[in-house]
């Protein structure tokens, strides 16, 4: 019994040993991979951070592409409810040759129509343009 008993001493101290020299080793080991730890996580953080920002990069392009959609929806809106310009109708060729009169002379040709103008409109835009005549100070002349 006493060899029993001093032969798992002896097995107990070399394994103490063991563990404790493999222990320095793997204590280097240890440290190493904490080092490596500690940059994959700075790492990580720092890609999460870059991840967060696009993110709301992203929520805040969405929110004006948003309200840009709803600010042409209002402008479809006013323009369809805007009285669209009277169309000048399609003259026939042959219907426009010009009228006889009784007497036999031809009939005198209309003025031709002025196009509208808004006044509400920007001066010298399409819808109010600017008469071009001698004297109109406007007009540059």
């Amino acid at each position: 019994m006493k060899a029993l008993t001093s032969m798992k001493s002896v097995m107990a101290l070399v394994m103490g040993m063991a563990l404790f020299a493999g222990c320095d080793q793997s204590k280097e080991e240890l440290d190493k991979t904490k080092v490596e730890l500690a940059k994959a996580t700075a790492e990580r953080d720092l890609m999460k951070g870059q991840i967060d920002k696009a993110t709301q990069d992203a929520k805040d392009a969405q929110t004006k592409l948003t309200d840009a959609e709803n600010k042409l929806k209002e402008a479809d809106a006013k323009l369809a409810t805007c009285q669209p310009a009277a169309a000048v109708p399609a003259v026939d060729p042959k219907a426009a040759a010009p009228a006889k009169h009784a007497a036999g002379k031809p009939a005198a040709k209309a003025a031709p129509l002025a196009p509208k103008q808004d006044a509400s409109a920007p001066v010298g835009s399409q819808t109010n343009a600017v008469k071009v005549a001698p004297g109109n100070a406007a007009a540059g002349m």
